[in-house]
């Protein structure tokens, strides 16, 4: 008779299929399935036919629930009960997979009786036991995940007391068995995955690390990765970025081939937001645009791809690289939407790309993404976003040549910050529109229009210092005053210099004396805190008084400046600049009373 083709080859190919089983090989579903092929038109022994088919049912997933009964009723057939219960326990905890819950533990209570009932009586070994029970514990942590409120009922105690019973019958007991270790390391997982449910972040890291280094320690780091993963999520939690980042190396390396694209994707993406957070942005640009490539090559380019290619373009802004940056989000934006991403990642992509094309003078382009950016942002609840995203279009407007659109945006920006009690935006929106103001070709009296949005600048800021109590928020406000006040006389200044008329320029200039000498008092009131801003006031106002015919005065305010650095040595580079510009200003003045 012919031998069968394949034959000849098939008891190496079950023993080899078995080896890869019994040690929990990622290949050994594909090497079963290779058994199968082989041998058709074999006849196997019960045995092999039941880890066929066992192995066929777990990589059906849902769909194997019948091949697990076919299973069962061959291991029965081969002589090993224990092996037949616990095929009927993994169909159970696939059922429970496709949600049929409550069935699957119905059907798991008769199972966990009677391997207990065998296992007492020596008719089954602990490997096979400990496989009911696992497949208990895990029907119960479906119930645990897919229950409403878990924490307030006795859903999770139930799923812990069934890890822990696990741990109660194999720990200690593993010896050289990789499958036990697995059944230790899962359980401890287990408790911790309760744990995090619970509030007890520290426990949970703590177990999920026992988990993960028994996996790895028992040759199968593979399994290790889904619980590095959550360690990390829970280190950046804690606010423990230094762990977060070990652990998602550490599932990266674990991973190795067996990672499938989507898991790899996710998991350079993890690592990148974290080595971000850690000031590293170059390396995080690096895993970001992993992250990218292997979505793709998931086919998710569109929904994680694009989140990844937003993240980067993140990055490199950070790093300054604007070009780059500006090209990535270019790039990630037509795949971006609110119905898959969030309007966040939208509203934030179009935020970065105005800010990348503003440093690369684009400033038209940046400024139709930011108002499309506020356009968005105006429907939020919180209107902080929409106001700064008004506020930067403005500034684009302006940048662009576009004063009269800017000041459209300044007075939309500074309506949005009065309405949310932001006197320091609203200011600054006012002090732009005044410049813009000063500015306008054709414009009838623009010097009035100008000096009337200024006032009104100051007007708020003290406004809202009168009866302000906290410290720190009057200091800033104050500042705010005294940068109002400098503004306000640099403006009023400007204007002198545009006019034709001498007696217009002097009053003018006294105008902007006045305000510069206030803003000088504004900035002394907050003592070292604010001395380069006073200096630089007191030499705007040293030289207004220059040109006013005033050396005498305008010494005073050089000196004034040289005073305020007394004792500073060397002092930063303001320092060095203030006193050069004040000893330049006392030359000038010299030479004026000489003349």
């Amino acid at each position: 008779a012919d031998v069968p083709r394949g034959e000849p080859d098939l008891p190496a190919l079950i023993a080899a299929a078995r080896r890869l089983s019994d040690t929990l090989q990622p290949d050994a579903v594909e090497a079963w399935a290779a058994v199968a092929r082989a041998a058709e038109g074999v006849e196997l022994e019960p045995r092999d036919l039941a880890e066929i088919a066992d192995h066929r049912a777990m990589d059906l997933g849902p769909a194997g629930v019948a091949l697990f009964e076919e299973a069962a009723a061959l291991y029965a057939r081969a002589g090993d009960p224990g092996e037949a219960l616990a095929a009927r326990a993994r169909g159970a905890y696939v059922r429970a997979l496709a949600g049929e819950v409550p069935q699957a533990l119905a059907a798991v209570g008769g199972l966990y009786d009677d391997v207990l009932a065998l296992y007492a009586e020596d008719g089954t070994g602990l490997r096979q036991t400990a496989a009911v029970l696992m497949s208990r514990a895990r029907i119960l942590m479906r119930r645990v995940h897919e229950t409403e409120d878990a924490a307030q009922d006795t859903v999770p105690a139930a799923a812990g007391a069934a890890a822990r019973e696990v741990l109660a019958l194999v720990d200690g007991q593993t010896g050289d068995d990789v499958r036990l270790v697995a059944r230790v390391a899962e359980a401890q997982a287990m408790l911790a995955e309760l744990a995090a449910l619970d509030g007890a972040a520290q426990e949970a890291s703590a177990l999920f690390a026992r988990a993960a280094a028994a996996f790895v320690g028992a040759g199968l780091p593979w399994f290790a990765v889904e619980y590095e993963a959550r360690l990390a999520g829970l280190a950046h939690q804690l606010g423990d970025g230094a762990e977060a980042e070990r652990a998602l190396r550490a599932a990266l390396e674990h991973g190795g081939p067996h990672l499938q694209a989507v898991g790899r994707a996710q998991l350079h993406l993890q690592l990148a937001e974290v080595l971000d957070g850690r000031e590293c942005p170059e390396e995080a640009a690096e895993h970001a645009l992993e992250a990218a490539h292997w979505a793709d090559e998931a086919g998710q380019g569109r929904t994680l791809g694009a989140w990844a290619r937003q993240q980067l373009g993140g990055f490199l802004l950070r790093q300054q690289r604007f070009a780059e940056a500006a090209e990535v989000l270019e790039s990630a934006l037509p795949d971006l939407s609110a119905e898959t991403h969030g309007d966040g990642a939208v509203v934030q992509t179009l935020w970065w790309l105005g800010d990348c094309l503003g440093e690369l003078g684009e400033h038209r382009e940046a400024a139709e993404r930011r108002l499309g950016a506020a356009d968005l942002a105006r429907h939020w609840p919180d209107q902080h976003d929409h106001a700064t995203l008004a506020h930067l279009a403005a500034e684009s407007l302006g940048n662009a040549g576009l004063p009269a659109e800017a000041d459209r945006a300044y007075t939309r920006a500074g309506e949005l910050w009065r309405s949310l009690g932001h006197v320091h935006g609203l200011v600054r929106a006012l002090r732009a529109r005044a410049w813009l103001a000063l500015r306008a070709e054709g414009a009838e009296d623009a010097a009035g229009t100008a000096g009337g949005l200024m006032a009104e600048a100051v007007a708020e800021c003290e406004a809202a210092l009168d009866g302000l109590v906290d410290e720190e928020a009057r200091d800033r406000l104050t500042a705010e005053l005294g940068h109002t006040y400098r503004q306000f006389g640099d403006l009023l200044a400007r204007s002198a210099a545009e006019d034709a008329e001498d007696e217009a320029i002097s009053v003018a200039l006294e105008a902007a004396l006045d305000r510069v000498t206030r803003a000088v008092a504004v900035f002394a009131s907050l003592g070292d805190a604010a001395v380069h801003s006073r200096t630089g006031a007191e030499l705007a106002a040293g030289w207004l008084e220059a040109d006013l015919g005033r050396p005498a005065s305008a010494a005073s305010h050089a000196r004034a400046v040289l005073a305020a650095y007394d004792g500073a040595g060397g002092g930063d580079r303001t320092t060095r600049e203030r006193r050069a510009e004040a000893g330049q200003m006392l030359q000038v003045v010299e030479e004026q009373e000489s003349a």
